[in-house]
């Protein structure tokens, strides 16, 4: 949590307003992407409520799948938006994307410098 508090504090002294962008006419509507990605997840993953109540959210996540920084971004901005109008998901829409965002953490390759110093502790356990 407190990552996510640096980076707002960042973000807001480097004049970030917080304010929501303009509707699309795409926010309306699933992107055919959007449908291919939801199809690709494990179904105790899948949203069933999200891409129905909040295609926009549903098409950003799956726009940003593939790139961990920007994921994580969104998925921050998502849960802890500061915005002063915003109200919130209902409860249904906030178990599937924490749903999401622990699939996705889970999901992510080990990088190779957490899979070497696992392979030495492992060496140094073995060797004695």
């Amino acid at each position: 949590m407190a990552e996510s508090t640096e980076s707002f504090i960042e973000a807001e002294a480097a004049g970030y307003t917080w304010e929501r962008r303009s509707p699309l006419p795409a926010d309306e509507h699933l992107l055919g992407h959007t449908d291919n990605w939801l199809n690709a997840l494990p179904k105790g993953v899948r949203p069933v409520h999200l891409q129905h109540d909040f295609p926009r959210i549903a098409n950003a996540l799956a726009s940003l799948w593939g790139a961990t920084a920007e994921l994580d971004r969104c998925f921050e901005d998502i849960e802890f938006s500061p915005r002063e109008d915003r109200h919130g998901f209902p409860p249904l829409i906030k178990e599937e994307l924490l749903a999401l965002h622990v699939h996705s953490l889970r999901s992510r390759p080990v990088p190779y410098e957490v899979r070497a110093l696992q392979r030495a502790l492992h060496q140094a356990a073995v060797l004695g």
